[in-house]
């Protein structure tokens, strides 16, 4: 966490270009306490111009005055982007800086939108992973996420076990249902993503008329030579199964190395970019480097010759203790809630930004549009370290009630929506 964030807390933190706010800044210990006869001065820096742009009315300056421990001061900013808030203290004729902290500015399209940080591609003991469901829902709070959808190879219910876990505790935390659908006969695979029920048991139950279905679809089709018609006509009917579910469907690790070919042939990888008939492309995943950054590279390529899909970033966690993969791609959703419905809009909108870190890392590479993209930056450093640190608290007291433990469930519902209030205190 960056040293401003321990020492000092500004807030709002997040702003509308079309309304004024007062902004507070409060000193988080008596190291860095404000005088109550000292005079403070604020300096607003519009990060994305140069100075000499602005050289007739100079940067913005206001006042701050002291109140309870804390300064105040009027802001109004009417482009949206991030700030610099400089913070000096008059010492006789001389302003002296005291600490440089960052504020966002954004037009209220986005302003009304609050960041989830998910994971739509995981697996528990249930099917080849390690813990059981409700462990790795509470492994996924501990570690900072907001929504969370189980997806075991070939079956839905997991996804209901972590539900139900925990449906007796009003959180902040959200899980939803999921799947990995695996056709018959089919090497590809699809994340499903929220629907009411399972895309495996359909084909699971109704062999003959999965079959038919497709047969059907694939008499229809017209592809390129190259692409497997049954593979692909396959694929339609399970996109079109999961819509008609109330689901997402995500075209999951295409450049994974399985065995000794890649997961999808790169004519299948190229048509379904072009052709677009599933929800959204997996960028990355729980996968090597070499491997997610094929993934991203083709669909860099593309996205130049005009075929723009909706991305997602994903762990496909088989493990969320010692893992390696745990973790390592993740995305934040810009969306007006928490809800299914509300993250889906938000993915197919390209509101979703792609995290992807490994190991020691710095900090993760990111992808996706540039206006989400430069605001999710400036939130993992300025918002999301405090989020995360409550996120650490519930998620460990929801492995305990998991466990049987009934004081950390009456804990959990005192605590469970602090992440709610924080986003309430940071956005004006």
């Amino acid at each position: 966490m960056k040293t401003t964030l321990e020492y000092y807390d500004i807030y709002p933190k997040v702003l509308s270009t079309e309304a004024g706010a007062v902004v507070t800044i409060r000193a988080l210990g008596g190291h860095v306490a404000f005088e109550g006869a000292g005079k403070y001065r604020v300096t607003l820096v519009p990060m994305n111009e140069m100075g000499t742009n602005l050289r007739e009315h100079g940067y913005q300056t206001e006042d701050a005055v002291y109140e309870d421990g804390a300064l105040r001061f009027p802001c109004y900013l009417s482009a949206e982007q991030q700030y610099a808030v400089l913070l000096r203290k008059l010492e006789g004729e001389i302003w002296v800086p005291c600490c440089e902290l960052r504020i966002y500015a954004l037009r209220p399209d986005f302003f009304r939108l609050r960041p989830f940080r998910g994971d739509m591609h995981c697996h528990t003991c249930r099917s080849d992973g390690a813990e059981s469901p409700a462990i790795v829902a509470a492994n996924y709070r501990k570690a900072g996420f907001d929504f969370l959808s189980i997806t075991d190879h070939g079956q839905y219910a997991p996804s209901l076990e972590a539900i139900r876990a925990y449906e007796a505790i009003p959180m902040a935390f959200r899980l939803f249902c999921g799947e990995e659908v695996h056709p018959p006969g089919i090497n590809s695979h699809t994340i499903h993503f929220g629907g009411d029920y399972s895309i495996n048991d359909l084909f699971r139950n109704h062999p003959e008329q999965y079959e038919r279905e497709v047969d059907f679809i694939e008499q229809g089709m017209h592809i390129p030579p190259q692409v497997n018609a049954r593979e692909y006509a396959s694929l339609l009917w399970v996109y079109q199964k999961i819509r008609e579910a109330g689901g997402m469907s995500v075209m999951a690790h295409p450049c994974w190395i399985q065995g000794e070919a890649y997961h999808v042939s790169r004519a299948m990888y190229r048509y379904l970019l072009r052709t677009h008939p599933f929800d959204a492309l997996e960028l990355t995943c729980g996968q090597s480097l070499a491997e997610n950054q094929l993934q991203v590279s083709l669909w860099q390529q593309m996205r130049e010759e005009g075929h723009t899909v909706p991305v997602v970033g994903s762990s496909d966690s088989h493990g969320t203790v010692n893992s390696q993969w745990f973790g390592l791609s993740k995305m934040i959703v810009l969306a007006e809630k928490c809800g299914k419905d509300d993250i889906i809009a938000a993915v197919k909108a390209r509101r979703a930004v792609v995290l992807e870190q490994y190991g020691k890392e710095e900090c993760p590479r990111v992808y996706g549009e540039n206006r989400a993209l430069e605001f999710v930056l400036f939130l993992l450093a300025e918002y999301m370290p405090l989020h995360d640190e409550l996120c650490y608290e519930e998620g460990r007291l929801m492995k305990e009630y998991a466990c049987g433990d009934r004081e950390a469930g009456e804990l959990l519902r005192q605590i469970g929506r602090r992440t709610e209030v924080l986003w309430e205190k940071y956005w004006a």
